[in-house]
């Protein structure tokens, strides 16, 4: 994967973590749990306490932008925080934004698209991470690359993650539990 990239983020309560973006934009995706964020430096700050439902099933999450070259830190306070940190390089210049659950803004700046839905239909270079409710569900794709030489069906459970590369395609067959899927799409993929 050249671009994209994508891990999950776990702290229990009094834990934190630092990082400075480098030189990628980075999304941050609330998947359970409440903490603080800091976000920035000079011009460029961001601050808030970000996370409000218990795991992904119980509503839309808290998101937030942070462009290259920026410092954040997460703070959890009063329990465990549960995160998805996505990745793109990226030299941007667009300021830090932290939304709460069912707010949106302009992403059409940024390198990549973070989606909390199940997209029926999935190409070119994007990751797919992966919850069932109950956590012992699955879910089948097909996958396939442009000349059809790979051609198959691929089953996914509880926390596993599913990375295609340009010129791949995944479509969702069926899934046995309650799904949610996260995907991020390199903004260059999309149609």
């Amino acid at each position: 994967m050249d671009s994209l990239d994508f891990g999950i983020l776990s702290l229990s309560g009094g834990g934190s973590f630092f990082e400075d973006t480098a030189d990628n934009e980075v999304v941050l995706i609330v998947l359970g749990g409440r903490c603080e964020l800091l976000v920035g430096h000079n011009a460029n700050k961001a601050h808030g306490f970000i996370g409000e439902r218990p795991n992904v099933f119980a509503g839309e999450a808290h998101r937030a932008y942070i462009p290259y070259r920026t410092t954040y830190e997460v703070i959890a306070y009063e329990g465990p925080v549960e995160i998805a940190i996505c990745k793109a390089p990226s030299f941007l210049e667009t300021a830090a934004v932290i939304l709460a659950p069912g707010e949106d803004f302009n992403d059409n700046a940024h390198e990549f698209i973070v989606s909390e839905q199940p997209i029926p239909s999935v190409s070119g270079e994007a990751i797919g991470f992966y919850r069932f409710d109950p956590a012992e569900g699955d879910a089948h794709q097909h996958v396939y690359n442009n000349d059809r030489s790979l051609d198959q069906s691929v089953c996914v459970r509880h926390n596993d993650v599913l990375v295609l590369p340009k010129g791949y395609h995944a479509e969702l067959v069926e899934s046995s539990a309650r799904l949610y899927c996260l995907w991020m799409v390199s903004r260059e993929n999309l149609s």
